[in-house]
């Protein structure tokens, strides 16, 4: 397949819209080892939460996966397919609060912010980190990323793991290297770019359900 440059790859990083007003406060994304009382809504599972603050970055700045900010390669992560089946036991609102904060490979470079990337969810223990960009196209699972479909096989049972690869950028990102958000509806796009204006920290905001799941069950 045909992928762009490395550094015009989408990394996405989806949080729920009630803590948008601290990132904007911020001017920063913070890594859950740095967030403290600054998240306002927790979507994430708890239990691999844990896992990510005891497992180990063996690149790069070196910590664990908690010590930074994390991005997807694609939408509709497993871990997004989770939370719209209400698998989250402490969260059940659904979708519609959860907003995707867009960059791009390159723009987080240009951050200056150290980096890695790992082959995998950060969560699982068999997961690699990678600090060479040399090595992207060779280690991530590129037609995964872009499959709709990801789900384990018989044959395959680690897709789920290699679907839900990150970007992961050390401590915190700058909110001026978020390129975009995206929402589900047009009623989140309207209430996101009236939580935008009042900070001053316009972006474009653009709604794709189609980086969401849809059915009845994920509402």
């Amino acid at each position: 397949m045909q992928l762009p440059a490395p550094a015009d790859r989408d990394i996405l990083h989806f949080t729920h819209v009630g803590n948008l007003p601290a990132i904007l406060d911020q001017g920063r994304l913070l890594a859950d080892s740095a967030v403290g009382d600054h998240l306002r809504r927790e979507v994430g599972d708890r239990d691999i939460k844990d896992d990510r603050r005891r497992l180990v970055v063996t690149c790069g700045p070196g910590g664990h996966p908690c010590d930074y900010v994390p991005f997807y390669f694609a939408p509709r992560s497993p871990m997004l397919y989770r939370i719209a089946r209400g698998g989250v036991s402490h969260y059940q609102d659904g979708q519609d609060p959860l907003v995707y904060l867009r960059s791009t490979i390159g723009a987080a470079l240009h951050s200056g912010r150290p980096w890695v990337f790992s082959n995998g969810n950060c969560g699982a223990h068999l997961t690699e980190y990678f600090d060479d960009l040399r090595e992207l196209d060779g280690r991530i699972d590129w037609p995964l990323q872009y499959a709709r479909m990801w789900s384990m096989t018989a044959e395959d049972p680690s897709r789920p793991t290699r679907r839900a690869a990150e970007f992961l950028v050390h401590t915190w990102m700058p909110w001026s290297h978020v390129l975009q958000v995206v929402v589900r509806t047009p009623t989140m796009a309207t209430h996101v770019q009236g939580v935008l204006a009042d900070a001053g920290a316009e972006r474009p905001v653009v709604v794709r359900p189609e980086w969401y799941y849809v059915g009845a069950k994920f509402r």
